[in-house]
């Protein structure tokens, strides 16, 4: 999948280039958030070379609560990516609708801060799939395939930045 292969060269050079990655969602999708967050720093260490800077904003429920308590549901992400991107980092937003507020502002917010931005989607897409520079779309509207599907993608990808790192 040519757009697999995509998202693993936009982690690679995050990695190169010392940026940071950034990954969000919710529900189902937060928990994917979350696993690929953790495989992400823990799966790619290589001795002797740096580490990838990996961060699931679904992971500060104080942080997320606070804004959605203080502004609305639709900012959890988009706050805290204006806070803490930086122009090159890396975005990763998953969602299996592709069209959940937050998460469009996430992204929306990431555009602005000047980030790389990838989005896994599943069912049509949605508005999600238009706004992101690489898209993996898992054609399928049963929420729980989708949901299985991106967790298949982050292990694939997670294996392959690694391979890549022993190789460099």
């Amino acid at each position: 999948m040519p757009d697999v292969t995509r998202v693993v060269d936009a982690v690679r050079a995050a990695h190169r280039q010392d940026r940071h990655v950034y990954i969000l969602g919710n529900g189902g999708s937060a928990s994917t958030a979350t696993h690929f967050a953790c495989d992400l720093s823990k799966a790619t260490v290589v001795e002797g070379r740096p580490r990838l800077r990996v961060t699931s904003l679904t992971d500060n429920v104080a942080l997320l609560t606070a804004w959605a308590n203080d502004t609305s549901y639709d900012n959890v992400f988009a706050e805290p990516v204006r806070s803490l991107v930086n122009p090159g980092d890396l975005v990763i937003a998953i969602s299996a609708s592709g069209n959940s507020p937050n998460v469009l502002k996430g992204i929306d917010a990431a555009r602005e801060r000047g980030a790389v931005t990838v989005g896994l989607v599943g069912c049509n897409g949605g508005r999600l799939r238009q706004q992101v520079d690489i898209c993996v779309h898992v054609q399928n509207h049963d929420y729980g395939v989708v949901e299985d599907c991106h967790l298949v993608l982050e292990h694939a990808i997670t294996a392959s930045v690694r391979e890549g790192l022993l190789d460099d």
